[in-house]
This record gives structure tokens, C-alpha cells and sequence, in this order.
């Protein structure tokens, strides 16, 4: 089942486009929400004042966390098998008060059992860091990958209590005085869920920029690799660990993966009948087998799977 779902992400298109909202959507999402992008087998769904570009930006810089060297396969198909099960979703409201004018027609149950990271296209910023002003994109499409996929998943290690492998780390740097979190809404596991976040994205070099350091000061102060490998080189040493799959290129938004063999959904090697059944099991649907990029699986997919019968290049 696992190497399955690695060749399913296989077969993703290129380029991340607009859908509409899939029928397994979340109750209440076609009510709230109009835009729909399919992200690898995770969603990013939106309101309709939302621009497209910055729908799109959301959903680009999500794949790049997933699969950060771009090669058309997840980094860490445990945390991506977790993700996909639990429908994990960037939500998004263009502010703040028209999320909250939308929770009431969410029910509680979806609120408390899928995976979902809200984000307001007011915050998103596709000049950064040219304009001086930081992608709050790069942190919640993170927060969902960590948060509902790593800490669940390998809970010794990302777990977000006390005394994980991570945690140990993180006690230590507030401890050191470099880590002051004193958000009065946030308790122990939310600290740890930023703390991920501040880790990853100082060692990756986010935070690298005067006017950044300057901003965050108040709450974190080692924003580069060389403070972090001073002062937190174990936390370094968790992060930079290949058996994790995470990120070792800060995501810019422009997800362009290679993609070899993008009809050979089971990953054989080969684009036999095995694949063509698997797009008759999904016509007339999005995401996965959408070959050409129409939106929907369609008879253009099977010629572009007919296309590439046989053993796939190397």
C-alpha cells in the first residue's frame, strides 16, 4: 500500500491546477469554499476572493515541502500516507473575519478529525523577500506537514509533549533564553509546533535578513545556521537527518518536479493494463491519472497512458 501511494504521487501533473470540489470534500466545504487544488493527494481549498496566484503560491510551496528535490516523489511516504488519510487541507479565507463568519457552517466533527492548517490570503506574500516582508505561506503550509503529518507519525522523535527527541531540544533553547514563546493562547504542543517551524526555516535560511532577525527578536534569536549549529546543534542534527525527509531547500513557490514515467501509477516500471484500469477507476475525476492537465481523468488520459505503453525510460 505504501509503494502505491508513492507511484500515485508519481503520476501527478507538473503543474498544479484548479478543480472543482472533490466529491470526498469535508462536510461543508462545498458550501464555504469554491476553489479546489489538488496537491500530491493533499488540498489547499479557498474562498472565492481569493486571487488564483496566491491560491496557487499556497499550493506550490506545500508540494515543495513534501517533495522538496522535486523528483515527483514523496520525501517521507509515512508522513505522506498520514496526511493523505486524514484529507489534510489548507483552508483559506482572504482575512481573519471572514473565517470566522464561515466556522458555524463547519461542523465540530470535521473541525476535530481532519487535517487542517487555515492561512488568509492577506498574509500570503509572493514578493518575499524582495519587499522586506516575510511569507506567512512558508509557515502554515509547514505547521500542516509537522504538525498533523511528523509529530502523529513518529511521535518519539517529532512528537509535540514533553520530553520527545525534539522537545529536548527545545526545553534546552528556552532554558538557553533563545526561544520566548509568550503567546498567552498557546500551550505546551503549540510551542513545539512553531519551535519545528522556526528550526526548519532558520537552518534553511528564511529568516536570514536584517529586517528579519530585527522582527522576530522578541521571540526567537537564532535565525540563521550559524546561531542554530552554535546553539542548538542537536535540534540541527534532528533536522538534517536524511531518514526524515525533510526539507533541505527553502520552497520559493515554483514546484516543477521531473517526472520520468507519469503514467506507471503502481510503480512498476512498466505502463501496462494494471495502470489503465487504475484511470477507469478514476474517470471523470480529479487529481490522480488527470495525464494532460484537464481536471478531470478523460479519454485524453488514456491516449497519453496508450502513449507511454511499455517499460518506462530510464
Amino acid at each position: 500500500m505504501i509503494s502505491f501511494s508513492l507511484a500515485l504521487l508519481s503520476s501527478a501533473n507538473a503543474e498544479l491546477v484548479f478543480s472543482s470540489i472533490p466529491n470526498n470534500a469535508p462536510d461543508g466545504f462545498s458550501e464555504v469554499f469554491s476553489k479546489h487544488v489538488d496537491v500530491l493527494g493533499l488540498h489547499v481549498y479557498a474562498k472565492q476572493h481569493v486571487p488564483n496566484s496566491r491560491v496557487l503560491h499556497c499550493a506550490n510551496i506545500l508540494a515543495q515541502w513534501i517533495d522538496n528535490n522535486e523528483d515527483g516523489e514523496v520525501d517521507n511516504v509515512f508522513v505522506y500516507q498520514e496526511l493523505v488519510n486524514r484529507h489534510a487541507s489548507m483552508v483559506m479565507w482572504w482575512n481573519e473575519d471572514q473565517a470566522e463568519d464561515d466556522f458555524d457552517n463547519i461542523p465540530n466533527d470535521v473541525l476535530d478529525n481532519y487535517a487542517l492548517q487555515a492561512i488568509f490570503g492577506d498574509e500570503v506574500n509572493m514578493n518575499y523577500p524582495k519587499n522586506q516582508e516575510f511569507d506567512a505561506t512558508l509557515e502554515e503550509t509547514l505547521h500542516l506537514v509537522t504538525h498533523e503529518g511528523y509529530s502523529r507519525v513518529f511521535p518519539s522523535t517529532w512528537g509535540e509533549f514533553p520530553e520527545t527527541a525534539m522537545t529536548n531540544t527545545m526545553d534546552a533553547v528556552i532554558k538557553g533564553g533563545w526561544y520566548h514563546y509568550d503567546d498567552p493562547t498557546c500551550d505546551y504542543e503549540c510551542d513545539a509546533t512553531e519551535y519545528f517551524y522556526w528550526s526548519l526555516t532558520s537552518i534553511l535560511g528564511a529568516q536570514d535578513y536584517p529586517w528579519r532577525i530585527w522582527e522576530i527578536a522578541d521571540e526567537w534569536e537564532l535565525p540563521t545556521l550559524a546561531l542554530m549549529q552554535k546553539h542548538n546543534q542537536q535540534m540541527v542534527d534532528l533536522l538534517q537527518d536524511s531518514q526524515w525527509g525533510l526539507a533541505t531547500v527553502l520552497p520559493d513557490g515554483s514546484y516543477e518536479p521531473t517526472l520520468a514515467c507519469p503514467a506507471d501509477f503502481n510503480g512498476t516500471g512498466f505502463v501496462d493494463v494494471i495502470d489503465l484500469l487504475f484511470l477507469i477507476d478514476n474517470w471523470g475525476q480529479a487529481g490522480e491519472g488527470d495525464l494532460n492537465g484537464s481536471g478531470t481523468v478523460d479519454v485524453g488520459d488514456v491516449l497519453a497512458l496508450i502513449d507511454s505503453w511499455g517499460e518506462c525510460p530510464i
